[in-house]
């Protein structure tokens, strides 16, 4: 069995191996190209997850805080080892459903806000556009 895992690693290994040379070797074969639709859109795509996953209320956000967290729990645990704290299982409930709460409602205000947001860029081209028609009218 450990050599059925180490055989498995090894290939793993040299597959990534392997695929690393092909994205290489396309990359040199496609240079001078100009990028296809397809490759275009799935850069877009790349981008918006990148996007998404940076934003600071998803996962790296998150998870910036939850390391944090850990790591005053360790500096305190090492600290007071010897106290602890227990909450009523009825007042930690409580204290979730406020909590999820607040993350709705603040997700409200994003979405009016990022609402507003292209409202006002609405706005400013049309304002651009009625300039622009004006200055060609004056000129």
């Amino acid at each position: 069995m450990a050599k059925i895992a180490q055989y498995k690693r090894k290939l793993m290994d040299l597959s990534h191996r392997t695929l690393q040379v092909l994205i290489k070797q396309e990359i040199q074969r496609k240079s001078g190209y100009a990028i296809q639709a397809d490759e275009e859109q799935l850069r877009v795509q790349l981008d918006t997850i990148q996007i998404e996953l940076n934003a600071p209320t998803q996962f790296k956000g998150r998870l910036n805080e939850l390391m944090s967290q850990i790591r005053m729990q360790n500096h305190f645990g090492a600290v007071r080892s010897e106290e602890r704290y227990y909450i009523d299982a009825d007042l930690l409930r409580e204290i979730k459903q406020h909590l999820k709460q607040q993350q709705e409602g603040l997700s409200h205000l994003i979405s009016i806000i990022k609402d507003d947001l292209e409202d006002i860029k609405l706005v400013e081209h049309g304002l651009n556009e009625t300039i622009h028609i004006r200055g060609g009218v004056f000129s």
